[in-house]
């Protein structure tokens, strides 16, 4: 009896490149969706995040009766302020212990700079003294979408940093670079028209648009391709410096330029000292001062950015939001748009909650 031979038929080659074709398709239309929803779960944790700073803003207030200084300049020890070195201390180191950060908030000794020489003249470098406090990783400083940036080394001691992706609002005036000197009996600082300040705190009843009408914090997310590894951190507020001599405020950031601005490599060489206003830069004509990326507030997260009100609550803010509004006719100068204006603590400004 003569045995049967069965024969097993193959993928033929273009069958095989079908099959490949039809799964590649679907990973085509299966990876936007992927990405979509991993944004969407990295947005919803900054969101969180801000909601536990605002928290920890209003837990501070009710702890002291005010909301946290934005910055501490110089040690305004009058009649001798300390004019060796600024504090940089800002309102993030403050409200550690309300966000589960009392043992870094113990370890900062507020006596000493936060970064760079020591105080007083001292020779000792502050990074040294800081150094435990300030290389810390808060989770909740950190936007799980904006890029994890060099860890900090003991070589670095100088300027401890550890990441941050979040920025206090001080508004529309340009306490960056307006400086009253440093002197005895006297004001160091210019005060902001937002909610937080250098040498400035406030309290609830001194924001009298409303704190749900009021930014407080906002992202202030790395550059993509950003020159500066040490920039964007929580722990040096309003630091001047960063790569190829650019100006990188740290911790507060203004409402002048439109959200998610790119880095300006030169800035504007015009100075705005000769408009005699500290807010003429939100109107200054010679420098296009809404797109110098640097002083203001940006993310990863597409088409705008997660902020934080004085209430507590979180929104997200379209990046075509608008900054100016028409010619005031009593001023001569225009309005402030609504992204600005929701910057103000005291601007008496009406604005629909529909239009942001």
């Amino acid at each position: 009896m003569r045995g049967t031979k069965t024969s097993r038929r193959g993928f033929t080659l273009i069958e095989l490149l079908v099959v490949i074709a039809i799964i590649g398709v679907l990973i085509a239309l299966l990876l936007p969706a992927v990405q979509a929803a991993r944004e969407a779960a990295r947005r919803a944790q900054c969101t969180n995040n801000l909601k536990q700073i605002a928290l920890g803003c209003q837990n501070y207030h009710d702890a002291y009766g005010t909301f946290p200084i934005g910055s501490v300049y110089y040690a305004e020890n009058s009649p001798s302020p300390d004019c060796a070195a600024t504090r940089g201390h800002g309102l993030f180191a403050f409200i550690l212990p309300f966000l589960e950060g009392g043992p870094q908030y113990n370890a900062i000794n507020f006596n000493w700079s936060a970064g760079g020489g020591g105080p007083y003249g001292n020779a000792t470098p502050s990074g040294l003294v800081q150094y435990t406090a300030y290389i810390s990783k808060v989770n909740s400083y950190i936007c799980p979408s904006d890029f994890r940036q060099i860890p900090f080394t003991l070589a670095q001691s100088n300027n401890p940093y550890s990441q941050g992706s979040y920025a206090g609002s001080v508004g529309n005036f340009d306490v960056f670079r307006w400086y009253l000197g440093c002197g005895p009996n006297q004001t160091i600082q210019i005060e902001s028209d937002g909610a937080f300040s250098q040498d400035f705190s406030y309290k609830i009843a001194d924001i009298v648009d409303g704190t749900s009408n009021t930014l407080f914090v906002g992202e202030t997310s790395k550059f993509k391709n950003d020159p500066d590894t040490l920039f964007n951190f929580w722990n040096r507020a309003l630091w001047f410096g960063g790569a190829l001599g650019t100006t990188r405020p740290q911790g507060l950031s203004s409402t002048v330029p439109k959200i998610n601005a790119n880095l300006q490599i030169p800035e504007c060489a015009s100075t705005l000292n000769v408009t005699g206003w500290v807010d003429g830069w939100a109107y200054d004509t010679a420098c296009d001062y809404k797109n110098l990326g640097q002083f203001g507030f940006r993310s990863q997260h597409p088409g705008g950015a997660n902020f934080a009100f004085g209430d507590g609550s979180v929104r997200f803010l379209k990046e075509s939001i608008n900054l100016i509004g028409p010619n005031n006719p009593k001023t001569g100068r225009p309005n402030l748009g609504v992204y600005r204006s929701i910057a103000t603590r005291a601007g008496g400004e009406v604005i629909s909650s529909d239009a942001f």
